[in-house]
């Protein structure tokens, strides 16, 4: 996972601060995806993992709601 995370972090890094100052006949933009995914791609994996969240948080306080109602059924 740590190895991942580096190459996330080293490619990013590379795509975001680096490749805007290379020319755009280089070889090397051919291993990159256009600039503007570069906001885009980070808002989404943001928006999926709120949403991945609060679905978890739903679930769990749908549940213990659910506890609570058969104890007090069961007193």
């Amino acid at each position: 996972m740590l190895a991942v995370a580096a190459f996330v972090f080293s490619y990013y890094t590379t795509w975001v601060f680096v490749l805007p100052f290379v020319d755009d006949a280089s070889p090397i933009n051919k291993f990159f995806l256009p600039r503007d995914y570069a906001i885009k791609l980070p808002f989404l994996l943001l928006l999926i993992a709120g949403l991945g969240v609060g679905t978890f948080i739903g679930k769990v306080l749908i549940k213990n709601l659910q506890k609570q109602k058969s104890k007090k059924k069961a007193q």
